[in-house]
């Protein structure tokens, strides 16, 4: 005689209720999983749309703020232009055989406060010819003056080419840039007995304007012009020149 679990039909429903349970846990995981996915891929798509967002603002910002940077150097310009013309001079000098054998611009400059006459070294020296007896006179004037050339290089293929003269007599001067402002060259500025646009954009510059200054937005110095092309010497070597000069 055979003898029955007691256990077998008591099991049957309880394997199907777990088995159920089972199911149901299993399709919720997979369900959370595929929602997951979805939401994670939302997410990476708002992230790419607002680093796309954000970068086409920050080139717009940059844009504008670019805009008010050149509008305010124009009119900081033209609202200086007198007093900064009256800082560039026309200038002559002999040489052996004749009388003003060279000619060319220069600029006044503040520092510490006295106020030197800038130009270029090459319009002292080059190609083996020395030049002598300086003189200058500014824009919109007629008196000629005789500064003394204090120092000057004329390295003019490695951009080393300046020459520093002194006159008591000068009064005003252009303000050098520091070296934390923007040192981008905007505008060079030139002598009216050149037959010369006064006031030019840098890009915009001409063989012949050798010793004209080179401004910055804020019409501070940042070169001299010296070659043709917008070649210049940077103010740095100007003023690293001046700080080793004496005056007497």
């Amino acid at each position: 005689m055979s003898i029955k679990s007691p256990f077998k039909n008591r099991n049957y429903p309880f394997l199907i209720l777990l088995a159920i349970i089972i199911a149901l846990f299993i399709s919720i995981l997979i369900t959370i999983s595929v929602i997951g996915t979805d939401i994670s891929s939302q997410i990476k798509k708002l992230s790419g749309d607002m680093k796309n967002t954000y970068s086409t603002f920050s080139t717009f910002n940059e844009n504008f703020k670019d805009r008010i940077n050149k509008l305010s150097s124009a009119e900081f310009l033209l609202n200086n232009t007198n007093l900064i013309l009256k800082t560039v001079y026309f200038g002559t000098a002999d040489n052996e055989e004749r009388e003003e054998a060279k000619d060319f611009t220069a600029f006044s400059m503040i520092y510490k406060d006295k106020f030197y006459i800038i130009t270029a070294g090459h319009c002292v020296e080059m190609d083996d010819i020395k030049y002598k007896n300086f003189k200058f006179r500014s824009n919109f004037k007629f008196n000629w003056f005789h500064p003394d050339l204090i120092t000057y290089k004329n390295d003019y293929s490695s951009n080393n080419d300046y020459a520093i003269f002194y006159d008591r007599n000068v009064n005003i001067g252009l303000i050098p840039a520091e070296p934390y402002e923007d040192l981008t060259p905007q505008y060079v500025i030139g002598n009216i007995d050149r037959n010369l646009n006064i006031i030019k954009r840098y890009k915009d510059a001409k063989e012949g304007e050798s010793g004209s200054p080179i401004l910055n937005s804020r019409c501070h110095v940042v070169g001299i012009m010296i070659k043709k092309g917008g070649g210049y010497t940077p103010i740095d070597a100007v003023l690293e020149a001046l700080e080793n000069v004496s005056l007497q």
